[in-house]
């Protein structure tokens, strides 16, 4: 697998954004949109990225944050907490839902295109898969946001994850978004995962939960790879 390379795209707005790219050595199977936390591109986000690739994914990483400051790269503490949530209000989301649609085009051109984030991510995930028809695919991690963007509904197959012990993200409004998705025109998954807190994906976090994260990527790549047409 060849190493990440920095390209550079222009958004709807004619705005240059750079982005990652991840490259399998393998026949490629399709495509990731993949978004990251407030945190920005941290070690986990390229060590996610790569891991996709290694099994037969072509990855692309905006760096969403660039519109305000280029290479955030923040740690999993108060400080970075903080940083990052004064980056993620100061931006809003619709130009970040226009950047991961914009740079999404560019792969639908030649794959089927997963939308996939993490927290801030897995919310702007949410909110592309319901402004746009582009994605085949999406797949949101504890995104914060969710429950208060019901909305619209969503326009392709989606799945989001949940650990039941996110105090951000309690069972009532897991709920809400259960109930939401009895009335889809397309398959909205809902899963969750015991004895996980919000970032059970991060292995850089000490809400990190290895049994929750496997499970969540074998559910994921397998909802990738099935067909619901």
């Amino acid at each position: 697998m060849e190493n990440e390379k920095i390209h550079y795209f222009k958004s709807a707005d004619n705005f240059s954004i750079p982005y990652f790219e991840y490259v399998p050595n393998e026949k490629i199977k399709s495509a990731i949109v993949l978004i990251y936390e407030i945190f920005g591109a941290t070690n986990h986000m390229h060590n996610f990225a790569f891991k996709l690739a290694s099994k037969g994914y072509l990855v692309y990483l905006p760096d969403i944050f660039s519109r305000i400051e280029t290479g955030v790269n923040l740690n999993y503490n108060k400080i970075g907490f903080d940083k990052g949530l004064i980056l993620k209000e100061k931006l809003g989301w619709d130009y970040p839902v226009m950047d991961v649609v914009a740079l999404a085009s560019l792969l639908k051109q030649k794959y089927k295109v997963t939308c996939l984030g993490f927290c801030y991510g897995g919310s702007i995930a949410w909110r592309a898969t319901q402004k746009s028809f582009l994605f085949d695919k999406s797949i949101c991690y504890y995104g914060s946001s969710i429950p208060n963007f019901l909305d619209n509904k969503i326009n392709n197959p989606t799945m989001v994850h949940f650990g039941k012990l996110d105090k951000g993200i309690p069972e009532d409004k897991v709920q809400k978004v259960k109930d939401f998705s009895k009335n889809q025109n397309h398959a909205l998954i809902v899963n969750e995962y015991d004895e996980s807190d919000h970032g059970f994906n991060c292995e850089d976090r000490k809400s990190y939960n290895q049994k929750a994260a496997d499970s969540a990527l074998d559910s994921s790549l397998e909802f990738i790879d099935k067909s619901y047409d």
